[in-house]
């Protein structure tokens, strides 16, 4: 049986989706930076998949972060 996906508001734009736009990045971009596929990025943006990060690509979203002078830290519990 298909999963179902996690139901949102259709005006509340997931954190990461505005996230990525802040950073004037496509979906194709930021997969890119964190070595994932464009279509993760997507799933993770739906509420269809929630995001898990390895060290590596942890490092990669501080360094994103910085350009925009954020940090980790300010990220929400949710992304």
């Amino acid at each position: 049986m298909p999963k179902k996906p996690v139901p949102q508001p259709e005006d509340e734009e997931s954190h990461l989706k505005k996230l990525r736009e802040e950073l004037e990045m496509s979906q194709e971009d930021l997969a890119r930076e964190l070595g994932v596929s464009s279509q993760t990025i997507s799933r993770w943006e739906l509420g269809k998949n929630v995001p898990t990060f390895t060290v590596k690509q942890m490092k990669a979203l501080e360094k994103l972060l910085a350009s925009i002078g954020r940090s980790i830290g300010d990220l929400p519990d949710n992304l």
